[in-house]
């Protein structure tokens, strides 16, 4: 399992290589998404959407 932030192009070959030792994952890019975009967090909406989709996928597969 993995949870990770990343550059547009480092991120989908990170999806790519973890798909290859079955390591469950999503990759949802963010095309205008910045590399600190996170620092947005509570203050722009689309930062604290990708936040909660985070949250959400990590209850998924880890529970709570």
């Amino acid at each position: 399992m993995a949870v990770c932030w990343a550059l547009a192009d480092d991120g989908a070959q990170l999806g790519r290589r973890l798909a290859d030792f079955e390591v469950t994952s999503e990759v949802h890019p963010l095309p205008d998404g910045r590399h600190s975009f996170v620092l947005g967090a509570g203050r722009v909406p689309e930062v604290d959407q990708a936040i909660q989709q985070v949250g959400q996928w990590l209850h998924k597969h880890l529970g709570a």
